[in-house]
Parts: C-alpha cells; structure tokens; sequence
C-alpha cells in the first residue's frame, strides 16, 4: 500500500511540473515587464487588454468642406501584454456640418490605431464607430469599438480581439486622456 501512495504523489508531482511549464503562466499588469513575462508564451486563449495613453492630436490634414476632416494622433502610455507604448492614430471625422454655434453637439468617426510595443512589436487595430460628444467648447467625449486586425508583427501577427477606447480631449490644449479596456489573442 506504501508502495501505492508513493507512486501516487511521484506522478501527482510529475504531472504538477509539467503542468506548470513556463507556457502556462500569464502575468497580467501595466508593468513594462509584460512582453518579457509572454516572450516565450504562445496564448491560445482570450486574455484582458487594458492600459492608458496620454493622446494629442499632431496634425489636421486640410479637406475642403464637406467634412469627414482628417487627423493624425500620436500619444504614450502603458498597456499590458506591450508594456510601454508609443500609439499613432489616423482618422477621419464627420462632424455636424455646419457646427451649431453652441455645444452640445456629436460626431462620428473611423480609423486605424497602430500601437508600438516596448519591444518594438506592433499591433494593429481599426475602429468604424467613434462616437464624440461636445459637451462644450473645452471637453469633448470620445467613445470608440476597435478591433485587432492582421499585420502586426512578432506575438501580434496575427492578433485578435476587441476593446473599448474611452477618450476626454480638451480642445484647447489639443490633448486628452485614454482608457483602453478590452481582450486579446495572439500567437495562432
């Protein structure tokens, strides 16, 4: 019976050591550790996507009237799975045309978002249903669905997933804050 128990827990320890290879471990955090912690790690699975950018907008492209009016984005932060990040975004905007003269007042948008791991990875994203909202001349509100698409390069070839991009831009200083919330899967 000793003999039972013995061979018991040597493959219980066995299947524990195997089990807990370095592939089956996911660190989550705004850490810029995070590519180093899935380096090695192929995610076969939906894992959280989050982090936060300061954004401002560096070039309006000129088009004549009627809109869509189109804008170049670049901004920093730290998200996960790509610890510090560099994003650039061109969109196009469909503001009310003419604007009213007082706010409240919204628009829509599209685009795409190409976001620069601390490793220099990249991750591509697109988004068709921006929505901004002018609650006045100084706070602007900007809610936007994107979704990974295919491009990228190194864990993110060929990523996929969605999330939520929640913006507040100040227009008179031209910049704003991101909240990034959503999923990933990478590593096909």
């Amino acid at each position: 019976m000793r003999k039972l128990i013995n061979l018991f827990l040597l493959n219980l320890l066995f299947l524990l050591f195997v089990g807990c290879s370095e592939e089956g471990i996911m660190f989550e955090s705004l850490d810029s550790n995070d590519d180093v912690s899935l380096k090695n790690a192929r995610v076969k699975h939906y894992v959280p996507f989050k982090g936060t950018f300061e954004v401002y907008v560096d070039k309006v492209i000129p088009y004549p009237p009627p809109p869509p009016k189109i804008q170049e984005v670049l901004g920093i932060g730290n998200v996960t799975h790509l610890g510090k990040t560099e994003v650039f975004i061109e969109q196009k905007w469909w503001p009310p045309h003419p604007p009213p003269l007082i706010p409240p007042w919204t628009g829509t948008g599209i685009g795409e978002i190409v976001f620069t791991a601390a490793n220099g990875d990249i991750l591509l994203a697109y988004y068709e249903d921006a929505v901004s909202f002018h609650e006045s001349y100084t706070d602007v509100y900007v809610t936007l669905t994107g979704h990974f698409k295919n491009g990228g390069t190194g864990r993110f070839e060929n990523a996929e997933g969605s999330f939520i991009w929640e913006v507040i831009f100040y227009p008179l200083t031209n910049e704003g804050t991101v909240t990034l919330t959503g999923e990933i899967k990478y590593g096909k």
